[in-house]
């Protein structure tokens, strides 16, 4: 549905989401200030909600979209504010006294805002790899880490075992095993060798150094020097191979499984790519999913969910960071996205990172709860959604005579 809004004096158009990012930027305006708002019939528009990828569906709010419009040639800010639930006009009748940003503060948007990139002298703005170390949000994320390295008494971070696994996969809860229908990674204990004294950590470990022994040199810029099991110089049998293979494409299955009970609609626009091309979007997607869900997972038992979550983001971050510069990964379903690093060596770091960072901005008291103007909306919808268009793109690929910069 298409609607096609004549401006009056003073108007408000609410609009009603269950962070749906994508319906923000489907928000146009014209130099006529003939506005084009595309909103996704209600049923469609819930469902899609429901499953989205940038969804924040555990959260107990509604986000309220209002477009206000000033005066003739003034810029039309963009305003998302999150609400309890209620209606529209309850929503009107007290946007005034909204906390305008949430936790972020004005000079603290700025900042970030001011480190964006124009492209080509036009107003477009490229917000990859901004991060405003100053930045409460930062701060309380870097302090995280602090305490979470501290927590490993001294063990060495470059350790392969220095993040010991143990119970459910990081970024899978409750929640998850229900709506995917079953828990979630316990399938590696069917390719463990238990005869010979292996466990489940170990077989994930032998199949990265298989992983890893097939990329280039330049893939992992930061692999330990003299580690010949990460530079490719060590051989396997084709038992191993075999097992290796098998592993990785369960792992695989297990990722398009979880794509299909969280994203119905884009699980099935993954089924017209080549193999090789959809797996990779799977483990793109499992990644993401992850990510969002320790952010959004209920914490019942945690004296301070806040702190304990942006813990675990520390965490995810510094495994992230170790994948990406080492191979290096901790669990089963690390290995698909392990892969696709390989296959794909120009698959950018970036992009996750600036996810987490939009990770941030939805955690009460650092995020940010009101966007003012479209370079504030664009960086949030950049951060949890455009970035996964960065982390599709080497697997696409782009058209004959343009580059990946072109294209972004």
């Amino acid at each position: 549905m298409v609607l096609t809004l004549e401006q009056p004096a003073e108007m408000k158009v609410p609009l009603h989401y269950y962070g749906y990012a994508s319906a923000a930027v489907a928000m146009t305006t014209s130099s006529n200030a003939v506005w084009s708002l595309i909103v996704p019939p209600p049923a469609l528009f819930n469902q899609h909600a429901q499953k989205s990828m940038c969804t924040r569906r555990k959260r107990e709010h509604v986000i309220l979209m209002s477009v206000l419009p000033q005066k003739k040639d003034a810029s039309i800010p963009f305003y998302a504010s999150l609400t309890t639930k209620g209606t529209a006009q309850q929503h009107a009748n007290t946007i005034n006294s909204v906390n305008v940003n949430g936790g972020r503060s004005s000079q603290e948007i700025s900042n970030e805002l001011s480190l964006g990139v124009t492209l080509d002298g036009g107003p477009v703005i490229d917000f990859a790899s901004v991060k405003d170390s100053t930045s409460r949000a930062e701060r309380a994320l870097a302090e995280a880490r602090k305490r979470y390295e501290a927590s490993l008494d001294g063990s060495n971070l470059d350790s392969p075992v220095s993040l010991s696994l143990g119970g459910r996969l990081m970024g899978i809860n409750d929640e998850v095993v229900a709506e995917v229908g079953n828990e979630i990674g316990v399938f590696v204990d069917e390719f463990v060798d238990k005869a010979s004294g292996e466990d489940a950590y170990t077989l994930v470990q032998k199949c990265a150094r298989y992983l890893r022994s097939k990329a280039s040199p330049e893939t992992f810029p930061r692999a330990w020097k003299d580690d010949e099991e990460t530079t490719g110089n060590i051989e396997f049998t084709k038992e191993e191979i075999s097992r290796f293979d098998s592993l990785l494409a369960r792992a695989y299955e297990e990722s398009g499984i979880v794509t299909s009970a969280f994203a119905k609609t884009f699980y099935l626009g993954t089924q017209v790519l080549p193999e090789p091309a959809m797996k990779a979007i799977w483990a793109v997607y499992v990644w993401c999913r992850r990510t969002d869900e320790i952010v959004d997972a209920p914490r019942p038992e945690a004296q301070d969910p806040n702190a304990e979550m942006l813990t675990d983001l520390s965490q995810w971050e510094i495994r992230l960071e170790r994948l990406f510069d080492r191979g290096h990964v901790l669990d089963v379903l690390d290995l698909p996205l392990l892969d696709c690093k390989v296959k794909y060596p120009k698959l950018p770091i970036t992009p996750f990172s600036d996810m987490i960072r939009g990770m941030l901005m939805d955690i009460p008291g650092l995020g940010q709860e009101r966007y003012d103007t479209w370079d504030e909306l664009h960086l949030y919808c950049y951060r949890v959604a455009g970035t996964v268009g960065l982390m599709s793109m080497p697997v696409f690929g782009c058209a004959p005579g343009y580059t990946d910069e072109m294209a972004k």
